[in-house]
C-alpha cells in the first residue's frame, strides 16, 4: 500500500483539520469529526449529510453556501455513530428545523435515525430523507434495498438551494424526495480500491476484467466481465436509466459523470462523450452536465453515471448559486472567495498558525490473574473472579476486555473477512473496544448489568458503521437482563444473550421494520445458535464450563454454516456471496473461542 498517511488511525481526522485549513469558512469539529459551517444561519433549514469517509469530496465537500451546513465523518466506509450524528444536529440547530440526507445503508439509517430520535427529546425538529439511487441493487429484503450514491450530490445541491432561499423544512424535504424520485445511477470499476486500515485491495480482480454494478464502498459488482469499450458500456448503461426512470424523449435531464477516483479526468471526459451520444440518441435533451470526481471509493479505477429528470423548478434550483470546496458556481462563488481572501489577510496580519494535529495515544490496559472453579478443577482466566458456576461484576468484566483483545488483534482479518459487504468490519468494531480499553476505568462496575450497559456506550459512540448500533444494542439489552444483579449463574447467563439478540432484532426492526433471523446471513446467525445452546444447557445444570465450551462450538458452526446462504440483505444479497461466511458471524465465532479457550486452560 502506498499512501499518503501518517496512521490509519490518524487518517480521518488529518484529512478533515486539512480541509479546514485549506477552506477557513469552515471548521472541524474534533470530537465529533464533524465538518461545518463557522457561522450557521439560525434562520433557514440546516442540511445535515454525511457517513462513511473515503468518499471524498463527499460529504464534507459539498459543506458551504447553497448546499449542506454540515457533514459528519465516520471512518473509512464505516457509517459515523449516533453520537456523532447528534451532537451535529446540537451544534447546527436552526430555527427552522434540521433535514438529514441519509444515503440508504443499514449502519447510516440507524445511525442516522437513533440520533434524530435523541435531538427531538432535546426539542429539536428534525425530518430526513432517503437517497437511493443505484440501480445496480433490486429488491433487497432487509435494511436497504437500493442504495445512495452519486445521485446524492443533487439532492444535496438541489435542496441546499431551496434551503438558501428560505424554504420551510417540509419545503426543502418534499424537493429532496422529488430529487430522490428522479434519479438514478449505475456505476462499474476496473479495479477494487485499498482501505487504509486493511491495507490491501477489497478484492482482486484481473488486468482484463471488471466489475459491472459495483458499489461505493469497494465491494464486488452485480457481475464479473471482461473489459469493454468505453461507448459499449455506455449503450449497455444508459437504457437501463432510461427505463428505470420511465424517461420519455423530449425530457430535459441533467447528467453527472462521477469517478470513483482512480480514473484521469481524461477518461471521464471520454466517457461523457458516449453516454451524451446515447442520451441524445434517445431523445432526451441534457440541460446540464458535471463531470469528476463527486462521490469516490479511495483510489478505485472506475465511473458512474447519474441522470436527474428536470422540470422548471429543479432547474432552477440546480442553477442556485452555490460555493462550497467541490462545487463552486455562479454569484456565490465570488463572495465565497472575496471572504475567503479576507480571513486569509486577516490571519496573516494577526501572524495566526493553526495548531497541527496530533493522533491520541492509545492507553494500555494492564493485564490481570483471575481463578474460575468448576468440577473441582481451578483454571487461569485473564480478568478478576470467575468462582464455580456463577460470574460476578469482575468476572464479566474480564470476558468483556478479553473480548476487545481478540477483536483489536483481528482487525485486520476481519476486515479482510468482509468479502461481501464492504470490508471495513474489522476497522469499525475495534475501533469501538480500543476505545472501550481507553476508557475502562471510567466503566461503571457496581453491578453486572451497570456495567455491560455503561460498555454499550462506548461502542454505540465509537464501532464505525452498522457495528455501532448492532453490538451497541446487543450490550444495552444484555445489561438490562441483569442489571442489579453482582452475580449471575448460568440460567441468567443463558437470560442475558437472549436479550442481546432481541436487542440486535430490535434495532433491525426499529431502523427498518424487520429484524434479522437465522439465514438471513448476519452474526445473528451464530449468536442465536450460541443463546440457544447456553439456554439448552441451563435446563440440563450444565456447569458454566460446560456451557461456555459448546456455546462457542455452537456459534463456530452457525458461522461455518452462512458461507452456503446466498445473502438475502442490504448490498450482499446481490453479488454471488456464497462460498464465504458472514464477516460478522465469523467474528463472533472467534471471540466466544477465544474465551472458551481461556476457561480451557
Amino acid at each position: 500500500m502506498k499512501k499518503i498517511i501518517n496512521t490509519p488511525e490518524s487518517f480521518v481526522y488529518d484529512m478533515c483539520h486539512g480541509l479546514a485549513k485549506a477552506h477557513p469558512e469552515l471548521e472541524f469539529v474534533e470530537k465529533f469529526k464533524v465538518v461545518k459551517k463557522k457561522e450557521i444561519n439560525e434562520e433557514k433549514v440546516t442540511l445535515i449529510s454525511g457517513g462513511g469517509s473515503g468518499h471524498e469530496p463527499a460529504h464534507a465537500g459539498f459543506v458551504g453556501t447553497g448546499m449542506l451546513d454540515c457533514a459528519v465523518c465516520g471512518d473509512v466506509f464505516a457509517s459515523p455513530s449516533q453520537i456523532q450524528v447528534y451532537n451535529a444536529l446540537k451544534l447546527t440547530a436552526s430555527n427552522k428545523g434540521t433535514l438529514m440526507i441519509v444515503k440508504n445503508y443499514s449502519g447510516d439509517c440507524m445511525n442516522f435515525n437513533n440520533a434524530a430520535a435523541l435531538a427531538k427529546e432535546d426539542g429539536i425538529e428534525v425530518d430526513a430523507v432517503y437517497v437511493n439511487d443505484d440501480i445496480a441493487v433490486k429488491d433487497s429484503l432487509y435494511t436497504v434495498g437500493r442504495r445512495g450514491v452519486a445521485g446524492t450530490v443533487f439532492v444535496h445541491k438541489i435542496a441546499g438551494a431551496l434551503a438558501e432561499k428560505g424554504g420551510s423544512l417540509q419545503e426543502v424535504k418534499a424537493v429532496a424526495q422529488k430529487v430522490i424520485d428522479n434519479v438514478r445511477s449505475f456505476g462499474f470499476a476496473f479495479t477494487s480500491c485499498t482501505v487504509p486500515a486493511a491495507g490491501t485491495p477489497t478484492f482482486e480482480i484481473g488486468d482484463d476484467e471488471m466489475e459491472f454494478g459495483v458499489g461505493i464502498h469497494g465491494e464486488p459488482g452485480r457481475k464479473r466481465e471482461k473489459i469493454q469499450s468505453s461507448k459499449e458500456l455506455a449503450t449497455r448503461i444508459v437504457p437501463d436509466i432510461i427505463e428505470d426512470l420511465a424517461l420519455k424523449a423530449g425530457e430535459e435531464v441533467a447528467l453527472l459523470i462521477n469517478g470513483f477516483g482512480g480514473t484521469p479526468l481524461q477518461e471521464l471526459y471520454l466517457f461523457n462523450n458516449d453516454v451524451s451520444n446515447a442520451l441524445e440518441a434517445a431523445g432526451l435533451s441534457i440541460y446540464k452536465t458535471m463531470v469528476g470526481n463527486y462521490m469516490t471509493s479511495i483510489d478505485m479505477a472506475g465511473a458512474s453515471i447519474s441522470v436527474l429528470r428536470l422540470d422548471a423548478e429543479l432547474k432552477a434550483l440546480l442553477d442556485f448559486p452555490v460555493a462550497t470546496p467541490a462545487i463552486t458556481w455562479g454569484a456565490a462563488s465570488q463572495e465565497a472567495l472575496a471572504c475567503q481572501e479576507a480571513i486569509h489577510a486577516l490571519a496573516k496580519a494577526l501572524n495566526i498558525t493553526p495548531g497541527a494535529f496530533t493522533a491520541k495515544q492509545e492507553s494500555k490496559a494492564s493485564a490481570k490473574k483471575a481463578v474460575i472453579e468448576d468440577e473441582n478443577k481451578t483454571y487461569e482466566f485473564e480478568g478478576e473472579a470467575i468462582v464455580g458456576d456463577v460470574i460476578n461484576t469482575a468476572g464479566m468484566g474480564a470476558i468483556v476486555e478479553k473480548m476487545a483483545d481478540v477483536i483489536i488483534e483481528n482487525e485486520i482479518p476481519f476486515c479482510k473477512a468482509d468479502r461481501c459487504g464492504d470490508g471495513d468490519f474489522g476497522m469499525s468494531i475495534a475501533k469501538g473496544f480500543k476505545q472501550l480499553k481507553k476508557d475502562w476505568a471510567t466503566r461503571k462496575k457496581g453491578d453486572i448489568g451497570e456495567f455491560l450497559v455503561s460498555c454499550s456506550e462506548i461502542i454505540m459512540e465509537y464501532c464505525g458503521g452498522a457495528s455501532g448500533p448492532i453490538w451497541g444494542s446487543a450490550f444495552r439489552y444484555a445489561g438490562k437482563a441483569v442489571m442489579g444483579k453482582k452475580e449471575i449463574t448460568v440460567k441468567e447467563f443463558a437470560e442475558l444473550l437472549q436479550q442481546a439478540v432481541f436487542g440486535v432484532q430490535e434495532t433491525g426492526r426499529k431502523s427498518f421494520g424487520k429484524g434479522a433471523v437465522v439465514g438471513d446471513k448476519t452474526l445473528i446467525d451464530a449468536l442465536v445458535p450460541t443463546a440457544d445452546k447456553f439456554t439448552e444447557l441451563a435446563k440440563k445444570g450444565a456447569s458454566m464450563f460446560t456451557t461456555m465450551i459448546e456455546g462457542a462450538k455452537a456459534a463456530v458452526k452457525g458461522a461455518e454454516a452462512t458461507k452456503f446462504i446466498q445473502a438475502k440483505l442490504g448490498r450482499a444479497g446481490v453479488t454471488d456471496s456464497e462460498g464465504y461466511p458472514d464477516a460478522g458471524a465469523y467474528g463472533l465465532g472467534v471471540i466466544f473461542t477465544e474465551i472458551a479457550n481461556h476457561f480451557k486452560k
